[in-house]
């Protein structure tokens, strides 16, 4: 049994936005080419969670069609529905002791990503970020982050170069993630301080890691991962996730 101590107990309900009021000085610097502010930094170690393709905490549907190349799992939750129709390569965790290790390896890299401090230059406020090209660093904003049309990641050359991205309250999009210049997958990083929607088709790159809930519509794809602390996550029909 995990024991948690007064302190860290309250840093699991610490409110992401309130963490980007500190981390952010809210300036709308519009759209166009970004500096990074640097893509150094420790990728959050996922540990029990890294094997996991979806990870909620309520429960996890599926319409139709979708494919999970990895583990699905619910803690403490324990509701997987829709598999089958929909099918997984890996293996099904309902509030089993593997999910709730998963549960515990999400909340410290979602603590540490909150952590993060963006540099103010990079805090782009409500203003979409499609047709954007974002090179190695920590982007932000208080409320939420759209993405309508295809974000650019340029690594610069760099296998390792890092991107997280903080969204106060909710990722919604509209498009697809473009990595370019050496830019992984398994590096980028989209922390939502509530739930995350992938519209219609987009074709997403990289971690979501929600407090609340994530949903992918139809023909959503993820080469990532989608893991929600507290609430569910949703696919709809066609959906597929695979590791980075």
């Amino acid at each position: 049994m995990v024991t948690l101590s007064r302190v860290s107990a309250r840093l699991l309900i610490i409110p992401l936005a309130a963490l980007l009021v500190v981390a952010c000085e809210h300036n709308d610097l519009g759209t166009g080419t970004s500096g990074g502010g640097g893509g150094g930094g420790t990728v959050p170690p996922l540990g029990a969670a890294s094997t996991y393709g979806i990870l909620a905490g309520t429960a996890v549907t599926c319409v139709t069609g979708g494919t999970i190349f990895a583990d699905v799992g619910v803690s403490p939750g324990a509701a997987i529905t829709g598999f089958p129709p929909c099918t997984l390569t890996g293996t099904r965790h309902a509030a089993d002791a593997a999910a709730a290790a998963a549960q515990v390896a999400l909340t410290s890299a979602y603590n540490a990503l909150a952590a993060e401090t963006c540099p103010p230059a990079n805090n782009f406020g409500t203003t979409d970020q499609g047709g954007t090209t974002k090179t190695p660093g920590v982007y932000c904003s208080g409320s939420s982050i759209g993405v309508t049309g295809a974000i650019t990641l340029n690594g610069q050359g760099d296998a390792n170069a890092r991107f997280v991205f903080q969204a106060g309250s909710s990722l919604i999009t509209a498009g697809s993630v473009v990595l370019t210049n050496g830019t992984q997958a398994k590096n980028v990083w989209w922390l939502v301080g509530s739930s995350a929607t992938l519209g219609t088709a987009s074709a997403w790159q990289g971690n979501i890691v929600a407090l609340t809930s994530i949903t992918l519509n139809d023909n959503a794809t993820m080469l990532g991962r989608a893991l929600a602390r507290n609430g569910g996550i949703t696919l709809g029909t066609n959906n597929s996730i695979a590791l980075p």
